[in-house]
């Protein structure tokens, strides 16, 4: 009978196990054979979830439990996020037959999809119980209504009034000063006199410091013979401020110290000589904040200190009192603006001008801006950020801000926290993708000089940019609305007093570093590290909840650092500049299978671990100058990459770089041969190299591009080429194709030396390329259609020999203008001085013009926005006539004659 019992209930147990079991395998097969439907589902939701958080990104206010629940939500939609970004690099399903079947390579290539979509069923599966669970949740505590039903909720993204965001012109940041005038001429007049050797201007963070000294410095270049802007910080190193004075100071010496391993003291003491050699020199010490003694400091540098018979000036700005007093320096005290300074800055950036061009339309928002002003405490950077804000907007949204600046504490005093409250206020009216670039602003240091072309690519390589065809473009308008917001400082200059063969609008960002503690706080806020040292001991907050994203910024930190960090949910890597690192454990980026962002620029890495090609999800990687000689094979496997930097010693392209079908961006500098392959390349946009030059030959085996071949990368924006002869010349109209084009660089090596009559023509039909911003010739016949670029800034024309020129004064938005040696032009076009010509032209250079004796005369209302004129080696023009001549149509020009 036992025997019987045994053998029913053993039978039962084996039947449910054999159940649990079918039951089990039904259940991941389901994983399998539902992936696409799961896929979709996933998506619709995924939309859902964007847009409620786009909704709950605009309020200012949350209780810690919403707070926390809206993290746990972030963190799902990363998780899809990254799911999503896997299904689109894996190839799509194998079509296998019968007899296919047979064959070993089909099968593994068969089976290894379906483990990749059970994979992904897993993943799904489990964001799919986490959406429910998160759901559940914010029912039971009451979070939807919480967030949704905010009284006071922001303006949400489609309400915020459109700003002019054309990536062809944007305004020098500050273009409208108010209320320093009288403060610039303060500081000429202390300068002016011998018995101050140091001035120190102190003032509270926000004030504009920087800004005055910028418009001292701009002035004060025609008084001294050498002008040094060295940005000092809370972290400086002596070392690197004593190379960066050595290069503004002498670049030859520069070159030949760079490598040299000299010593801080011996430097500095190269230094002092070096300043005694200049008849006068002005240095200024931007951001001071170590309260250190003037021997500790402008000794170790190599500056003169307290030496009235000293001819260097030096200029420090601190926000310490204690800095001026132990630096020996005659102080300036910076006062707060007046009410009504504040009233006109409000006005320029709340309605773009000042009181008297207000519409009438706009009349009702003065007694309400009056008001916000105040509450704003006349602070420069207060009063900016919240007017750039409400530019544009209604009524009602004015009333809004002043009701929440009423919140805020009200007297600004001298605590930095009060001020960051009043700054988080235009933060937080920003849609979520602005909020997200603004947050990664805290990858950079304090006073970085940001490059604005990296910059997008990095928010587009992280995912802020929602993807699609015009997704750089909408990169470039989120930047130009943080500057109109005045989150973010963005400026352009040329160095036109080097005797050089071309130049360029060199463009920058720059955050105030006000904002960018605010970045730092909200990246903290986010769950988000900054240095490696919290990315290893900070890898969840004690409750089990992950970091969301881990930046790692640029920091001090050398090999043994590295080795011991071990992130989980990173996104961005970034050793920038970090020179002790040599090497990176294999080990490492097993772990980073997420990682969008491999910055390892300025290093000395000299390999990279075959596991970075494990990085599927990889879309930024740059390792310009590193020690690292060529493309890494292991770059071959990253399929999602989308914006590629080599170092200048990689001088061949691989023929598998055509393997990349996503890149956007390649810059290799100094590679010469091109694979034919790279046209294939559907997606780039940006082909740096300096210059290309082409081929039609066949070099071991490996056929090289061909002019014609540029004809199918219609997508391309960025060129330089070389057209070697009379065949690449006939097929150059192929490049009438590239309508998206915004940098063109081409040169003419037909001819050794041209004239007006052989020079070779741009084709025609290149009239097309509309978007064109910088265009520089050399060698050339100037193209009659050049003046009909409506968006071009730059314009370079070199050894373009004829004696007139195109109506160039008619370009609206020409910034610079470069002329290089014209052996036959006696004097330049008439029409180029015509009252309305050359509207925002702002540098303009002339040289090796051996013919030319006269400048145009120039109109009331010509060249307006003129800056700098430099005309050098022709010796023909009367240097003092021109210079009165000019100087009377614009006394504020500065004019170099070389």
């Amino acid at each position: 009978m036992a025997s019987v019992i045994v053998e029913i209930v053993g039978g039962k147990i084996c039947e449910m196990a054999i159940e649990t079991a079918v039951h089990k395998v039904a259940e991941e097969a389901k994983l399998v054979l539902n992936f696409r439907k799961d896929l979709l589902w996933l998506n619709k939701k995924l939309t859902f979830i964007r847009g409620f958080l786009q909704d709950a990104d605009q309020q200012s206010r949350h209780k810690e439990a919403v707070k926390k629940w809206l993290e746990s939500i972030r963190d799902i939609v990363m998780g899809a996020e990254d799911i999503f970004e896997e299904c689109a690099v894996e190839p799509q399903g194998p079509h296998i037959s019968v007899t296919g079947f047979f064959d070993a390579e089909s099968r593994r290539t068969y089976f290894s999809w379906w483990i990749f979509r059970y994979r992904m069923g897993r993943k799904i599966k489990d964001v799919k119980e986490r959406i429910r669970s998160n759901i559940e949740d914010g029912k039971q505590l009451n979070l939807y209504r919480q967030v949704l039903s905010a009284d006071e909720a922001l303006p949400s993204t489609s309400q915020i009034a459109a700003v002019d965001l054309k990536r062809s012109y944007l305004l020098p940041s500050d273009s409208h000063p108010v209320g320093i005038e009288s403060k610039v001429d303060d500081i000429l007049n202390l300068l002016n006199n011998p018995a101050f050797p140091v001035i120190a201007v102190v003032g509270m963070g926000g004030m504009g410091k920087t800004y005055l000294l910028q418009n001292v410095y701009n002035k004060a270049k025609e008084r001294y013979e050498k002008c040094i802007w060295l940005s000092v910080s809370q972290s400086y190193s002596i070392s690197m401020l004593q190379k960066d004075l050595v290069f503004q100071l002498d670049r030859d010496l520069s070159e030949q110290i760079k490598n040299s391993g000299i010593s801080d003291q011996a430097l500095a003491q190269l230094i002092r000589e070096k300043l005694q050699e200049r008849r006068s020199c002005l240095v200024v010490l931007d951001d001071v904040w170590r309260a250190v003694r003037e021997e500790d400091f402008f000794t170790k540098l190599g500056l003169p200190s307290g030496n009235v018979n000293s001819q260097c000036k030096i200029v420090v700005t601190t926000r310490s009192k204690v800095v001026s007093t132990n630096l020996n320096a005659h102080m300036y005290e910076m006062k707060l603006m007046s009410d009504e300074e504040s009233w006109r800055l409000f006005c320029v950036y709340a309605f773009g001008g000042f009181e008297e061009n207000i519409e009438p339309q706009q009349q009702l928002l003065k007694e309400v801006g009056r008001k916000i002003v105040k509450q704003c405490g006349n602070l420069p950077l207060a009063v900016k950020t919240i007017a750039a804000s409400l530019a544009n907007k209604i009524l009602d949204k004015w009333e809004l801000k002043l009701r929440q600046l009423e919140q805020v504490i009200i007297s600004v005093g001298d605590n930095d926290d009060n001020i960051m409250g009043i700054l988080k206020l235009s933060y937080d009216s920003l849609p979520a993708r602005l909020k997200a670039c603004f947050a990664y602003l805290s990858l950079f240091p304090e006073d970085e000089q940001i490059d604005p072309e990296y910059l997008v690519n990095l928010w587009i390589g992280e995912g802020f940019i929602p993807a699609g065809e015009n997704q750089l473009d909408v990169a470039w308008d989120s930047l130009h609305q943080l500057v109109n917001l005045c989150l973010l400082e963005m400026s352009e200059d040329s160095d036109l007093n080097f005797l050089y063969s071309h130049y360029d609008l060199t463009k920058h960002c720059k955050i105030h570093d006000l904002l960018l503690d605010l970045a730092i706080h909200i990246s903290k806020e986010n769950k988000c590290a900054l240095s490696v040292e919290e990315a290893s001991t900070n890898t969840s907050d004690g409750d089990g909840t992950a970091w969301c994203r881990v930046l790692l910024a640029k920091k001090d930190v050398d090999d043994n650092a590295i080795s011991e960090t071990h992130p989980l949910c990173l996104r961005t890597f970034s050793l920038s500049q970090n020179m002790e690192i040599t090497s990176i454990p294999e080990k490492l980026f097993m772990a980073m299978r997420g990682l969008r962002v491999l910055d390892l620029s300025f290093t000395n890495i000299s390999t990279l671990p075959a596991s970075v090609g494990k990085m599927k999800l990889l879309k930024v990687l740059n390792f310009r100058q590193t020690p690292i000689e060529e493309v890494p094979k292991c770059v071959r496997h990253l399929k999602s990459l989308l914006f590629l930097a080599l170092n200048d010693s990689c001088t061949t392209l691989p023929a598998w770089i055509s393997e990349l079908r996503y890149l956007q961006h390649l810059e290799c500098e100094r590679v010469r041969r091109i694979p034919k392959g790279i046209s294939k390349l559907g997606s780039l946009r940006t082909l740096r190299t300096w210059p290309l030059q082409l081929s039609n030959s066949i070099q071991e085996g490996e056929e090289l591009m061909r002019l014609e071949d540029l004809g199918n990368m219609t997508k391309l924006q960025e060129l330089w080429l070389v057209i070697q002869n009379e065949m690449e010349l006939k097929t150059m109209g192929i490049l009438a194709n590239l309508v998206k084009m915004r940098r063109l660089v081409v040169e003419s090596r037909i001819l050794e030396v041209g004239s007006e009559i052989d020079l070779p023509h741009i084709p025609e039909n290149m009239r097309a390329m509309k978007h064109l911003e910088s265009l520089r010739l050399e060698k050339f016949a100037v193209p009659s259609w050049t003046c009909d670029l409506a968006n071009l800034r730059e314009l370079q024309l070199l050894e373009c020999e004829c004696s007139d020129y195109p109506e160039l004064q008619r370009l609206p938005n020409l910034v610079l203008l470069f002329l290089w040696r014209n052996g036959r032009c006696r004097e330049l076009p008439k029409a180029f001085g015509k009252s309305g010509g050359f509207p925002r032209l702002r540098f303009f250079k002339i040289q090796y013009f051996d013919e030319l004796e006269e400048f145009p005369e120039l109109e009331e209302g010509a060249m307006a926005c003129l800056e700098k004129l430099v005309i050098a080696r022709c010796y023909k023009v009367e240097r003092s006539r021109i210079e009165v001549q000019i100087k009377a149509h614009n006394p504020y020009i500065n004019i170099h004659f070389v």
